[in-house]
Parts: C-alpha cells; structure tokens; sequence
C-alpha cells in the first residue's frame, strides 16, 4: 500500500501584494515507512514540548529543529509533490473568468450525451464548480493538478523502487471542520471525473520492464475501456497503452480527516508550510531550507521545477527570480525519477 498524505498551507484569499504565496503538498509514503514516521513525528513533538496527542505545527519548530526534521525525512522512501500559486497576482476577475470557463467546459457536450440523468449529472457538476468560493475554486484547482502528478509522476516513481505498494492508494486530506463541507463534496465528485478526462487524452508514462502487475488492476478491461470520449464527445483517445481507471485509485480508500489524529497529515502540513515560507524568503536561510526540500522531491519531466506554479492571470512570467532560484535549488537536489 502506498499512502498520500494531503495538506495545505495559506487561505488561497487573494492578497494585496505580489509574493503572497499559498502551496498544497501531499506527501507519498510506502506502507513500510509508517512507524519510521511515526517516530520521526513523535520524537520532534516530544524535542520541541508539544504533547503527543497535539498538532505540531512549523511555528512550534525554530529553523534548526525544521532542518533536522527535513534530514530526517529524506532518509525514508516518501517523495513529497506540491503545489504553489501566488495570492497576490490571483486577480478576482481572473479567477472568476478561470472559474467560468472550467465550468462550461465540463457542459461543453451535455447535449450530445444519450441519456438524461447523464446531462443532470454533468450539470450539477458544472453548478459545483461555479457556486465554489473563489478561494475554494483557486485550491481545488491546485488540488487537481496535484494529484494529477501524484499519479503521473509519483507511480512512474515508486515502480521502480517500491511497486508492490501500488496496488493499493490510501489517501489522507486534512479536513478543514467537522462536517463535510461543499468544498469536499465537490472535490470528491469532480477531482475523479477531471483526472480521468486528463488521463485518457493524456496517458501516464510506463516504463518498459517495470513491474506493474500490482498496479494492473486499477487498468480497464477490454470489457470496461472508457470509450465514452470518443462515442459521445467525438474526441479521440489512444488505445494503444493501458487506461488507469482514475476513480477507482481514487475512492477506493479516502477520507478527509482531522489532521490532529494522523501523522501523515500532520507530516504534509509541515512540508506544505515550510515550502510557502521559503516561497516566501521568510527562513534566515532559505536556500538551505530549499535543498533539504529538494531531497524529497522527486525531479520532475522536460527540465521542469519539482514545484507546479499556477496562475490564473494571462501573465506569463509571474514567478520572481528570487523564487525561481529557490525552485532551481530544489530541483538541483531532488531525487532521480529513473533509478538506473
């Protein structure tokens, strides 16, 4: 099994000044790294005076004791992925303009389907989306595209060193109250249906030779292949490779949970904050702080940043350069994708 701890740190409210960053992080973990965790978080609670059954949060922690913490993770199997968006340059038209479109997209075909219920559904899909706080729609946005890499980059990954833990998927989100919110309704009902558009056009990477026989059975069978695309839609998709059947990786084991009873949470809310401070230049020694991040991260494709950096204004350079060198620094120290 392999467990995806979810967290996030700023509110994604749109700020007055530029450099306001927000990131989302979710930590991949292997079964077999559970109680190294678990000690690597009970030992910094207990180093720093914080009872076991508290939260720890990077406030609790002065800079030593983080970097201590980050060296420590880097000797486990776990790679952390995130997500990062600057509040400052996230305009409201922009966003609102961002918002409308994604939700017409989703009922851009809704007459060509055959059946009824399955207009109302991508209707009430489509209300969702739109009806989202604009904070709401800006972190459900990076939530998609961070589990998107989750999936794309983080199984080409663990193939190759742990692939027996991929036949399982234990996703772990920090839930932001005790109800069930809007915002988690519509991120369990929208983040599988998007992902799998996302994968069918765009199918993950397989690396020949690998073992993939845990993971095969989140493939579609001949039986069950999604042609739904192409018959309905009239958009065409490959079929000369596997289809990962997204929602089943998805639903089949996540909760959102309250982050003071889970560890792994607990751990992907101190990489979440500790990347939007460094984001942020707010570490006496930031670049210090990037490369001990950079050792968890997994070296993305194209000579891309291990960090996504989503916009939703047309502006094309909206990454300053003081970041961009942090994000360089990461990259320089993260961890091969191909392990020979």
């Amino acid at each position: 099994m392999v467990n995806i701890f979810l967290d996030e740190s700023g509110s994604f409210v749109n700020a007055a000044n530029s450099g306001s960053w927000n990131s989302i992080a979710a930590y991949m973990s292997p079964e077999c790294d559970r109680r190294h965790l678990q000690g690597i978080l009970e030992n910094l609670k207990r180093s720093v005076g914080v009872v076991p059954k508290a939260e720890i949060k990077l406030k609790h922690l002065n800079e030593e004791q983080y970097l201590q913490f980050l060296k420590q993770l880097s000797h486990l199997n776990g790679v952390v992925f995130v997500v990062a968006t600057d509040a400052g340059l996230n305009q409201p038209p922009d966003v609102a303009e961002h918002q409308r479109i994604q939700a017409e997209k989703i009922v851009e075909y809704k007459e060509k389907m055959h059946y009824q219920a399955a207009r109302e559904g991508l209707q009430a899909l489509s209300d969702q989306v739109a009806a989202l706080a604009p904070q709401l729609y800006i972190q459900l946005h990076c939530q998609v595209n961070l589990i998107a890499a989750v999936i794309r980059n983080g199984v080409l990954y663990f193939v190759q060193r742990h692939p027996r833990s991929l036949g399982h998927f234990r996703w772990r989100i920090d839930q932001k109250n005790s109800t069930r919110s809007d915002y988690e309704k519509a991120f369990a009902s929208i983040t599988p249906a998007i992902l799998q558009s996302i994968s069918l056009q765009e199918p993950m990477p397989m690396l020949i030779g690998a073992d993939y026989s845990a993971f095969s059975r989140f493939d579609y069978s001949a039986d069950e292949y999604p042609t739904y695309l192409r018959d309905t839609y009239g958009i065409e998709i490959r079929e000369d490779a596997p289809v990962t059947n997204i929602g089943l990786i998805m639903r089949e084991n996540h909760k959102f949970v309250d982050s003071t009873q889970n560890y792994g949470v607990q751990i992907a809310d101190l990489l979440a904050s500790g990347v939007r401070r460094c984001l942020r230049q707010e570490f006496g020694d930031n670049e210090s702080v990037a490369r001990l991040l950079g050792t968890l991260m997994a070296q993305n494709y194209g000579g891309r940043p291990p960090i996504q950096f989503l916009g939703f204004s047309r502006q094309k350079n909206f990454v300053g350069d003081q970041v961009t060198r942090l994000s360089r620094i990461m990259g320089k120290y993260s961890r091969a994708m191909l392990s020979r």
